[in-house]
Formats: structure tokens, C-alpha cells, sequence
């Protein structure tokens, strides 16, 4: 039972941060590539500094949490905290469309980057959406497991 609960609820996180990722990516990383005018390696550079921060972000403030409290307190904040964190680390997950990171790049383009700087930002920082993914499954299971 606790397996199917666990599998339900990897499924559940995976649709909620698909749904809100063009969201995400318009009100997080949009102002980042636009911050660096047409600098291409300056959006590059700022979109990985910035998913990578965040990332060590979430996964320390996940470690306070369970230094902090013990049982329940602690896996109760570790799930809500990582919902919350999924759509923001699933940003640059890489798409199956036609081009390679091409959703992640149309989606950059609406939120006012030029086409080199999508480009850039979104090879850049799609190989990191796998770390994103191992750490929001690890607080994720982290509320599972004792």
C-alpha cells in the first residue's frame, strides 16, 4: 500500500510541475534572461548560478527541517515544501519536441529573451533539471521515510 501511495504521489508531482512550469518560467526565469540585456553568455551564466542556488536553497533548507523537528513535523513541511519547489526545478526539463529544448526555448522567447539567449539558457541549464528531479524526489521521499 505504502509503495502505491509513494508511486500516485510521484506521479501527482510530476503533472502539478509539468501544468506550472510555462508559469515558472515566465515569473522566475524570464526577468533573469532579460536582467542581461542581449548578453547571450551573461543569460547563460545567470540562469545556472541562479537554478543551482536554488537548488542548494531547497536542499538545505529541506535538511533544517529535518534537523529541526523529528516524525510528523518534519515530513509534513518536506512534502509541502518540495510541491512547491517542483514546477521551479522542472523549468529547463528537456521536452520531446522536434528541437531539442524547444518548448523550454518558445516559452523563454514569450517571456522576453531573444533566440540566441533561449538558446543558450535552455542547454545551459537542461542538464540540471536531472539534479532538480533527484532533489525533489528526495524530500519527496523524505516525507515517506522514517
Amino acid at each position: 500500500m505504502d509503495s502505491a501511495l509513494v508511486l500516485i504521489g510521484v506521479i501527482a508531482v510530476t503533472l502539478w510541475a509539468l501544468f506550472l512550469r510555462s508559469s515558472m518560467i515566465s515569473m522566475i526565469w524570464g526577468p533573469i534572461v532579460r536582467s542581461a540585456g542581449g548578453d547571450v553568455a551573461l543569460a547563460a551564466v545567470l540562469s545556472v548560478v541562479l537554478y543551482i542556488g536554488g537548488l542548494v536553497a531547497f536542499g538545505l533548507v529541506l535538511l533544517g527541517v529535518h534537523w529541526a523537528f523529528d516524525g510528523l513535523l518534519a515530513r509534513a513541511p518536506a512534502l509541502v515544501l518540495s510541491l512547491l519547489y517542483a514546477p521551479v526545478a522542472f523549468m529547463p526539463m528537456p521536452d520531446r519536441s522536434k528541437r531539442p529544448f524547444g518548448e523550454v526555448r518558445d516559452y523563454l522567447m514569450k517571456a522576453g529573451a531573444t533566440e540566441e539567449q533561449a538558446r543558450a539558457c535552455a542547454w545551459a541549464t537542461g542538464p540540471l533539471a536531472f539534479a532538480g528531479l533527484g532533489v525533489v524526489a528526495g524530500g519527496f521521499f523524505s516525507a515517506f521515510v522514517g
